[in-house]
């Protein structure tokens, strides 16, 4: 079961200039705060806390955010192209329909997360944690996904053209609907019912 949260928590409205003074100025907890739409690329904002914050639609291209705090925040339709969030925590984070090519998330816990829609491809998913996210539709094309954990992820749909899952834990996964076109699955942990299809 995957953890669907309507994000209706009460956030705060604040502009992109007024959060990037406080960040600089040393503040770092930006919880239940309201960026949606703002522009807040090529900036360096790592270990900000955002948690249940609505970054609906942000752009982050480019940006840094290796170990934020990113829980349970609504970053659904955001361009995070090329962003830095290595080590960052998107635990039960709405990523729908997200925009994550060539992103590092190397280490970065995605679990429970909705990532639905989402384009990672290129990305770098390195040891990350992806146990029970939603993938469903998302394009992995080329991502690497080495050591990654999806662990009964809903992979339904999920393109995997050409990624590198070489020792990826895909156990209790649904792989029927995946398409795993070129993949190195060397050393992954596949589910049982997998035994039967061809790649």
């Amino acid at each position: 079961m995957f953890y669907l949260h309507p994000h209706k928590f009460r956030t705060k409205m604040i502009d992109a200039s007024r959060f990037l003074e406080l960040y600089q100025g040393g503040k770092r907890d930006f919880s239940r705060v309201n960026l949606a739409q703002v522009s807040l690329n090529d900036v360096d904002l790592r270990e900000v806390k955002l948690w249940r914050a609505n970054l609906a639609e942000v752009n982050l291209s480019r940006t840094v955010l290796s170990q934020a705090d990113l829980r349970e925040s609504n970053l659904s339709g955001a361009n995070l192209w090329r962003a830095e969030l290595s080590s960052a925590s998107l635990f039960q984070a709405r990523c729908s329909n997200a925009l994550l090519i060539r992103a590092n998330l190397q280490q970065a816990n995605l679990a429970t997360s909705l990532l639905d829609g989402a384009d990672l491809r290129l990305a770098s998913l390195l040891k990350a944690n992806l146990q029970g996210a939603d993938l469903s539709g998302a394009n992995l094309s080329y991502a690497d996904l080495r050591s990654a954990n999806l662990m009964g992820a809903n992979l339904n749909r999920t393109l995997f053209t050409g990624a590198n899952l070489t020792g990826a834990n895909l156990s209790n996964t649904n792989l029927n609907q995946a398409i795993l076109e070129q993949v190195d699955l060397r050393e992954a942990t596949l589910p049982l019912e997998a035994l039967s299809i061809k790649f």
